[in-house]
């Protein structure tokens, strides 16, 4: 699988990511669902006010494909951020 970052406007504070995420925040996010295990491409939340502080995990994507695919939603709709 190759890497994929996706950056979405969410609000004023957060951001809506597509990407992997760090044993940190897998370890977090399995406390609450056990398959987000950390392998694999994740939608997750991040502040825009601490981008560095651990992403807030959503939903894991079950393929690249399904990611592309709202990473497609997002850029046709204008709510991807510039790199």
């Amino acid at each position: 699988m190759s890497t994929l970052q996706v950056v979405a406007t969410l609000s004023n504070d957060e951001s809506l990511c597509i990407g992997e995420i760090t044993q940190a925040e897998a370890e977090t996010a399995m406390e609450i669902e056990p398959s987000f295990d950390g392998f694999g491409l994740y939608l997750m939340t991040v502040s825009k006010n601490n981008p560095k502080s651990p992403a807030t995990v959503l939903a894991k994507f079950c393929s690249e494909e399904a990611a592309l695919t709202v990473a497609r939603f997002l850029r046709t709709y204008g709510h991807l951020e510039a790199a």
